[in-house]
């Protein structure tokens, strides 16, 4: 058997051979993406996808309205729907970086998932906000160390790649937060309204949407979508849709750079002097000044 200790050396040097420079990097595996930060990081928003998050090396705290979590190297956080987070990094060296790993949600192998698997169901908090920490079994750790070590092999990868994700989500969803994550997938609860409704707005988050038209997309009464919305997000839904906009122009002035007054319009800003104001309370600095910055 195996020792933890040894699945660990392994996960590290494996990490530190794919992830050589600072910075997220796609991978060849579609959704599967590894971070290497050799200093901290004071708390920045960031966008997180549905993924599962691996720390493999350092501590980082993630947070959700007045919700924390702090997670080290063998814990993971589920992030089961697209979510405007805040990242701070609490301990990276040039000498001991913080290695991580994001794996993106497949919502159909999960469903599918869901309806072949056989587990007790024990009573979950409907009132816990989406994101949850969990440690990293041996048999996840197992199967990353197979998907990394895959990753060297593209021949390989295409064959084996997709029955080792299929497993870590078996796994996860075998795990002390499975039955959490299971309730946020079922098609009859709230919560799969609540993530519907994020893909939605994902995708249209550029049009002009009243609270009673999402209420209507989501088939909820405005008080009930306020509530469900609030306890699994921690935001109401036209704050989401907020920071949605936010991120995305700050994606398009640094990828893509276009400027300012362009950024804000197209994400659906009609008046430069909100899109500003609102982007410097998110971000700390002003558009332009902020892309100065970067540069």
């Amino acid at each position: 058997m195996i020792q933890t200790s040894d699945r660990v050396e392994e996960l590290t040097a494996l990490m530190n051979k794919l992830a050589v420079e600072d910075g997220v990097f796609d991978t060849n595996w579609p959704g599967l993406q590894l971070a290497r930060f050799s200093a901290p990081l004071a708390k920045s928003p960031m966008p997180y996808k549905a993924s599962i998050c691996f720390a493999i090396q350092g501590q980082k705290r993630v947070f959700l309205g007045d919700e924390i979590y702090a997670y080290h190297a063998l814990n993971y956080l589920v992030v089961p729907m697209v979510m405007p987070l805040d990242l701070e990094i609490t301990h990276a060296s040039p000498e001991k970086p913080l290695l991580g790993l994001a794996l993106e949600l497949d919502l159909t192998i999960l469903s599918e998932l869901l309806l072949n698997v056989n587990s007790p169901t024990k009573k979950v908090n409907h009132n816990q906000p989406a994101p949850f920490v969990s440690p990293v079994s041996s048999d996840v750790q197992d199967a990353l160390i197979r998907l990394l070590r895959l990753l060297d092999a593209p021949a390989d990868l295409q064959v084996l790649g997709a029955a080792v994700v299929r497993e870590i989500y078996y796994w996860v969803l075998q795990g002390e937060q499975g039955d959490q994550l299971r309730n946020l997938l079922l098609r009859d609860s709230g919560s799969y309204r609540i993530i519907n409704l994020i893909s939605y707005l994902n995708e249209h988050y550029t049009e002009q949407i009243s609270i009673d038209e999402i209420a209507q997309i989501a088939n909820m009464s405005t008080s009930a979508l306020h509530q469900k919305f609030r306890d699994i997000t921690c935001m109401s839904p036209l704050q989401y849709l907020k920071k949605i906009r936010l991120h995305n122009a700050r994606l398009l002035m640094v990828e893509r750079g276009i400027k300012a007054s362009d950024a804000g319009f197209k994400v659906g800003y009609t008046n430069p002097s909100q899109f500003s104001r609102e982007f410097k309370r998110l971000f700390g600095l002003p558009p332009a000044q902020l892309l100065k910055t970067m540069m």
